[in-house]
């Protein structure tokens, strides 16, 4: 799940209007190349590279991570996994948050994340700005490795309960017959209390 999230559209904008639709998506293989000659598209793009980059190899790593847990079981690997996998979509989150607060992406200047915004001055014509498919099919595939860890260290535990070897002790008062003369000896007793010879020794239980 996190590598096909990984492929498809993290974060894009729709432009709306009464001429046409427009659509601009983009993905952390494929971040925005806007036009150099627009004010601050170099910074735009560059900020847009580094966090893409980032949080490409953040969701590469953490794959490995848990395919490798996956495979030899160790929870070390999952765990590391895990915690790179929650970090890539928070940086992300985060880049997008700072380049939209601080940059103008589109003519309209949105501002957050998430969000949307009608232009007054052309009425019908509006944009909305926001989280794409791919970034919340990578947090579904954080959440499902939560429930396999969760899974798996119920199951662990179950395994080592059941693993545990039940040994019945007999713990009631056993006799012998005395080896010399036949006097029936209770188990405390370590002599014939008829002859004195010492009691024989039990077998082991087999």
């Amino acid at each position: 799940m996190a590598l096909i999230g990984a492929f498809l559209p993290w974060w894009g904008f729709d432009v709306s209007g009464i001429i046409s639709n427009q659509a601009h998506r983009w993905t952390i293989w494929n971040p925005p190349r806007l036009n150099t000659q627009v004010p601050g598209a170099a910074s735009v793009s560059w900020n847009f590279t580094i966090s893409s980059v980032s949080v490409l190899v953040l969701v590469l790593v953490a794959t490995a991570l848990v395919v490798v847990g996956s495979i030899t079981l160790l929870r070390r690997y999952l765990l590391g996994g895990l915690v790179l996998s929650a970090l890539a979509p928070v940086v992300y989150a985060v880049a997008i948050n700072y380049v939209t607060m601080n940059y103008c992406i589109t003519p309209f200047c949105v501002a957050g994340p998430v969000g949307s915004e009608s232009v007054s001055r052309v009425p019908g014509l509006g944009v909305a700005w926001g989280f794409q498919i791919g970034f919340y099919v990578f947090l579904a595939a954080v959440l499902v490795l939560i429930a396999g860890l969760l899974f798996n260290s119920r199951l662990g535990r179950g395994q080592v309960t059941n693993a545990k070897a039940k040994i019945s002790v007999f713990t009631g008062r056993t006799s012998a017959s005395c080896s010399k003369c036949g006097t029936n000896m209770q188990s405390p007793s370590k002599f014939c209390p008829n002859c004195g010879q010492a009691r024989a020794a039990l077998p082991l239980p087999t």
